[in-house]
């Protein structure tokens, strides 16, 4: 649980009997430390690991000189294989005044925590971070370019959590064209042909996070890229240069911390030994870290219909299960997209508690093939908010 996530169910106490919770405050200093302590120890066993496995780590920035040539500062190494494992970086969108926002990279280490915060961008970085500064206490808007904040969630999802939104104290504009950022931080925009104004203490630039590959200099390897990353087959392998092998947002599939770590032993297992193990995204759960939380996998309601697959929906809502009541988490859904006739899972949509949690259990429904009705037949632990998912199958 975050430290905001925490102060805002603390902030409810007196609904179980808790008093003078209400009145709980965040220190901002005090959070942004503990960050930076929990980010250092895990980073510091990460960096242990090719020591324990006896891998020399060359510390520098590298560019291709050529196809199988390295530079690190100025020194040559060659290679017969490289993977190519560079993540992304923050993306600032092409709007006047951009260097005057901030990207989540800076917004983790601001010292002090503002009180008035425009999030350009209604993706899931810039939902996430305005629902964490919204229920810290900060006036947050967000500007959405398109007609819907996250488009990829399930319709009936986004609706409780625009819900959510507003409980917080969010505002959110659609179909908003940025305009520029004045020095005074001021964003110009037009909505609907008006044009309006917002002012705030930051500006989040949450558009996106491309691939960063290009500073590597690949044209010099003879390495194609698809939208800023390395295009790649199902062996994580380069299309035109087929020593090259890349993962995570370098390979630009999905920008997700566990796809790497997921694609690395497959594409260190291909270089060494040949093409033999695919990547394989049939079943990928994902979740979205708002305030409620939001856990999916698999086809929504809509994506399912379009398909034109015979789609069922199953739902529960929070307030009838037992352990949401019991710790006051009432808000929230799952639903369940399933086949008639075949009682095929075909996707798992989660808002509340523990969303981000529960949804890995319809992940590794789906991946076994088990059927709803199975699922629903199952004995599970009870009283848990995690139960949900059970009784939503049975239904």
């Amino acid at each position: 649980m975050s430290t905001i996530e925490l102060l805002t169910r603390a902030r409810r106490g007196k609904e179980l009997g808790i008093m003078g919770a209400e009145n709980l405050s965040l220190d901002w200093p005090a959070v942004i430390s503990r960050k930076d302590d929990i980010v250092a120890r895990w980073s510091k066993g990460k960096d242990a690991t090719p020591g324990k496995l006896s891998i020399p780590v060359l510390r520098g920035k590298g560019t291709f000189a050529s196809s199988h040539e390295v530079v690190v500062d100025g020194r040559n190494y060659s290679a017969a294989k490289i993977v190519i494992a560079t993540g992304s970086k923050p993306g600032r969108p092409p709007i006047s005044g951009a260097e005057l926002g901030i990207t989540s990279d800076e917004l983790i280490h601001l010292k002090t925590q503002p009180g008035e915060m425009v999030v350009v961008g209604g993706g899931f970085i810039g939902l996430e971070f305005g629902f964490a500064l919204a229920w810290a206490g900060t006036k947050v808007t967000v500007l959405q370019s398109g007609p819907q904040i996250a488009p990829a969630l399930d319709d009936e999802i986004r609706e409780i959590l625009l819900k959510a939104a507003g409980e917080a104290g969010m505002t959110i504009k659609t179909n908003v064209k940025v305009n520029g950022i004045a020095r005074d931080k001021t964003v110009e925009v037009e909505i609907g042909g008006r044009v309006e104004k917002f002012s705030a203490d930051e500006i989040l630039l949450a558009t996106g996070r491309p691939s960063n590959v290009e500073p590597l200099n690949p044209s010099a390897a003879g390495i194609e890229l698809d939208r800023g990353a390395v295009k790649v087959n199902e062996y994580l392998q380069s299309v035109s240069a087929p020593h090259v092998y890349a993962v995570g947002d370098a390979a630009g599939k999905h920008q997700h911390s566990p796809v790497a770590w997921y694609e690395g032993p497959i594409a260190a297992h291909n270089a060494l030994k040949g093409n033999e193990q695919r990547i394989d995204f049939s079943v990928f759960p994902s979740a979205i870290f708002t305030i409620p939380a939001i856990g999916q996998v698999g086809l929504t309601e809509k994506e399912a219909l379009g398909r034109g697959l015979k789609a069922r929906v199953s739902k529960l809502s929070y307030d009838s299960n037992p352990a949401a009541g019991v710790r006051n988490e009432t808000e929230g859904m799952v639903k369940i997209v399933y086949e008639e006739g075949t009682d095929r899972i075909l996707g798992v949509h989660i808002i509340g508690a523990r969303a981000e949690d529960i949804v890995q259990i319809a992940a590794v429904a789906i991946k076994g093939g088990l059927k709803k009705s199975e699922v629903g037949a199952m004995h599970y632990v009870f009283p848990t908010i995690g139960g949900a998912i059970f009784d939503t199958m049975a239904s």
